[in-house]
């Protein structure tokens, strides 16, 4: 039996030999891996988060073609400083904080912040997405954004009701590591990320745009927008120093518009209904209100300088030989969505600057081109500056327009 078990052990060790040899000899076959388990790829993802640089974390998902960190987030002349925040992994709750909701470019603003979040290049990014209105509250807005820091968001985007109540809550979402982007009417608060085209300078453009048309000259009507926001302050201030250094412009009345096109309407029409001397209209917005007031007067159409309200830059295209002409000045509603861009930047690690200037979107009646920037088959208050290519901001109409307003 010993005998027999030593040569079957032999047996088995030059069995061995031989298919060693004929391996070496024969063409190598590929090594088959096994499939990664959930948990390895986790591991090797966070390896790969931990290795790349901050800036770059947002390759994983390919931004649009013509996208430009540098030429969107440009800094603004009034800019204090860069900011920077340490990396945190996505996909990320981002909250909007909205105030006065009672015109078309908050209706507006809010349809394109749902459909910016929808986007292929930010979806990926956005593990939930909330937007609440509270109205010219501020305390209600305040105690808004209260639930959003309590709820653990890790952005909000505001639109305030008053540049300078917002310093404690803000100061309250940094210290909880939450990212507060500002756009539109912004706030004075040190620690908000701030992004808003140059307001001084769009009531100064208005202005000096109707200066020019008025041949220095004449009695003009100045309709304001919401009372007391750092939108309607700027412009209004804008305005007002143009029109100051041309001492023949009389302003001879002030009107609340509120930026909306009724009460536009409504004010200009009371107006007209007491006054033969106004020569030109200086508009912050609502402005298809204004015209529709003159043609419901039947009085002669004046130069108007406004906002870049379809409506109106649709009329200033029908009537400009019956002496309609003027100034299209667009604070694009689309701000919502270069503010929600930034902050995805930031929650990356992207350092930008602290002030962020927009460019002002800029038409006249003599640059006025159907399908670019005003669109005859579209609604009369929708507003045109739709895309801001340099910020991956390539929303269509039709996408806006799907979205809800609510």
């Amino acid at each position: 039996m010993k005998s027999f078990i030593t040569l079957f052990v032999l047996l088995i060790v030059v069995s061995l030999i031989v298919a060693a040899c004929g391996a070496a000899g024969a063409p190598a076959e590929p090594v088959q891996q096994a499939a990664p388990t959930e948990a390895s790829a986790a591991e090797a993802e966070a390896a790969k988060t931990e290795s790349e640089p901050a800036a770059d974390s947002a390759a994983a998902v390919a931004n649009p073609e013509g996208y430009d960190v540098a030429a969107c987030f440009a800094a603004a002349s009034n800019n204090d400083k860069t900011v920077k925040f340490d990396p945190k992994p996505g996909p990320y709750k981002i909250a909007v904080s909205n105030s006065f909701i009672g015109n078309d470019w908050r209706t507006q603003m809010i349809q394109m912040a749902k459909a910016y979040v929808e986007q292929p290049h930010v979806k990926p990014l956005i593990e939930e997405f909330s937007l609440v209105s509270s109205g010219q509250d501020v305390a209600a807005q305040i105690a808004q954004m209260d639930n959003m820091i309590a709820s653990g968001v890790d952005a909000i985007i505001l639109n305030a009701a008053s540049p300078t109540a917002f310093d404690a809550v803000i100061r309250r979402a940094t210290d909880a590591g939450i990212i507060v982007v500002s756009f539109d009417n912004v706030v004075t608060a040190p620690e908000a990320v701030l992004i808003n085209e140059d307001q001084v300078e769009f009531g100064r453009e208005l202005a000096r745009d109707l200066v020019k048309r008025l041949n220095g000259k004449g009695n003009v009507v100045m309709v304001t927008g919401v009372a007391g926001t750092s939108v309607d302050i700027d412009r209004t201030t804008g305005g007002k120093e143009v029109f100051a250094e041309n001492p023949d412009i009389k302003v001879v009345a002030e009107v609340v518009g509120n930026w909306d096109t009724g009460t536009a309407q409504k004010v200009m029409a009371d107006l007209l209904a007491t006054r033969d001397d106004i020569d030109g209209v200086w508009a912050q917005g609502g402005t298809p209100g204004v015209v529709q007031a003159f043609m419901d007067a039947g009085k002669p159409f004046v130069p108007v300088a406004g906002e870049a309200e379809n409506g109106f830059r649709k009329q200033l295209a029908e009537h400009k030989d019956e002496g309609l002409v003027g100034i299209s000045i667009g604070q694009s509603p689309g701000l919502v969505a270069v503010s929600i861009q930034a902050a995805l930047e930031l929650l990356q690690g992207r350092e930008l600057p602290r002030v962020i200037a927009a460019p002002l979107p800029i038409a006249t009646t003599e640059s006025l081109e159907t399908g670019v920037n005003y669109f005859p088959d579209l609604p009369d208050s929708f507003f045109t500056p739709i895309q801001f290519e340099a910020c991956g901001v390539n929303l269509t109409a039709k996408e806006i327009l799907a979205q809800s307003a609510e």
